[in-house]
């Protein structure tokens, strides 16, 4: 990771065998999440051969991120990132492992199946705040975005293979010793975690506190009422989610009632999509050591609307695909930008709280924009409204963002 911009003393307090056992610690725990994503609704499939069950599953296994995402933001502020780590890989370990030999007993009632799964399912709110917070600590500010594109390109690939590797597993060794591999990826990642050793104290994390809610007002306190920029970027965020998924809730019905496309046809689409998300990710990194944030989120929001006006007029796979891969490439900018912004700028006694509530906000605007789409849909019986819709959406925000305070934001370190 060759960077001279950074000085060689400074080089020296970040070692870097410590970032990439973080790295290879949430890739292996990412391969388990996406494993049980999988497995477990074909179980329930399984079980119960109802299709509204395993859409039940579905809900369930992201409705702790509305519930407890600023209490992972309050935990990872208060306890050292490290731990938080590895207790949440642990507990997701045991969880995985009792779920297994639920299943390998032949017990019947689904109704643990679901709780087992809600208890698995809310790990990763409570881990991702200490995750991101832990990531400015072992790298250099200047690396930073880099860092971030590593992560955000590593979650794109798994999202490719993960389903893979968990379907394989299941037809090949059945979905008992699936869960159990699924159990052996968090024990891995806590192991990996482990090596990483002792991070520096952070100030203000041993500062007496009155409350839970009292830490979740402040960090709230703090996001809509003191950094425009961090609030800026968090509704940003919270708008192009809403928009894009407007066009991606609908994209399986869109690509097969409006164009016939086979299944192999429909994978090239999502193929294409993630292939945008690496490489918007990898460039991101770049062009944060070049370019101010706010130039590149403008530009990149003007770049994703355009792709989807695209859609509009574009026929076949290749074609649409080709939109999609630069839609995504330019949300991969955004997502990398927004998150360096938010990590550079928000005080560290406070990070974990504030990336906690804008990931909140990001995921709560998904099912809303899936409800909206189907009522769109089933009202105009037209998607190349919504698909219109969507990118006009995205130039407006990116209007709207070259006016905001984001147009001045730049990559300062944040304080303690």
């Amino acid at each position: 990771m060759p960077d001279d911009t950074v000085p060689g003393e400074a080089l020296a307090a970040y070692p870097t065998h410590r970032y990439w056992l973080l790295l290879g610690a949430y890739l292996t725990s990412s391969v388990g999440n996406w494993m049980y994503r999988l497995t477990l609704p074909l179980l329930v499939l399984h079980l119960t051969g109802s299709a509204l069950a395993t859409g039940a599953l579905y809900a369930l296994e992201y409705l702790p991120y509305l519930l407890l995402a600023m209490f992972g933001g309050v935990i990872a502020d208060r306890f050292d990132h490290r731990r938080v780590l590895v207790a949440g890989d642990l507990a997701a370990g045991v969880v995985a492992c009792a779920l297994a030999l639920f299943v390998m007993a032949g017990a019947r009632p689904v109704w643990l199946v679901f709780a087992l799964t809600f208890l698995l399912a809310c790990a990763e709110p409570l881990y991702q705040p200490a995750f991101q917070s832990i990531l400015p600590t072992l790298v250099p500010p200047r690396r930073l975005a880099t860092a971030n594109a590593r992560v955000h390109m590593g979650d794109y690939t798994l999202g490719t293979v993960g389903p893979l590797i968990g379907a394989t597993v299941v037809m090949a060794l059945g979905y008992e010793t699936a869960i159990f591999l699924d159990a052996g990826t968090f024990f891995v990642s806590a192991l990996l975690i482990l090596f990483i050793g002792r991070t520096a104290a952070r100030p203000g994390r041993a500062a007496a506190r009155k409350s839970v809610f009292g830490d979740i007002r402040e960090g709230l306190r703090y996001l809509f009422g003191e950094n425009r920029i961090v609030l800026s970027s968090a509704l940003l965020a919270m708008a192009g989610n809403f928009t894009i998924w407007l066009a991606l809730a609908d994209l399986v019905f869109y690509l097969t009632e409006y164009h016939r496309f086979t299944p192999a046809q429909i994978g090239v689409v999502y193929a294409m999509q993630g292939m945008g998300a690496v490489l918007g990710a990898a460039a991101a990194g770049r062009l944060l050591r070049r370019h101010p944030p706010g130039t590149l989120l403008t530009a990149a929001m003007a770049v994703g609307g355009l792709a989807v006006l695209c859609l509009v007029p574009a026929r076949g796979p290749v074609a649409i695909g080709a939109a999609w891969l630069a839609q995504f490439a330019a949300a991969g900018v955004v997502g990398v930008s927004a998150l360096t912004l938010r990590q550079r700028l928000v005080p560290e006694r406070l990070l974990g709280r504030v990336l906690a509530t804008t990931r909140m906000l990001g995921f709560a605007s998904i099912p809303l924009a899936s409800i909206v789409t189907g009522v769109l849909e089933h009202a105009l019986h037209d998607t190349y409204v919504i698909l219109a819709f969507v990118g006009v959406s995205w130039l407006l925000l990116s209007v709207a963002v070259s006016r905001s305070p984001l147009r001045d934001a730049v990559l300062e370190p944040a304080s303690g």
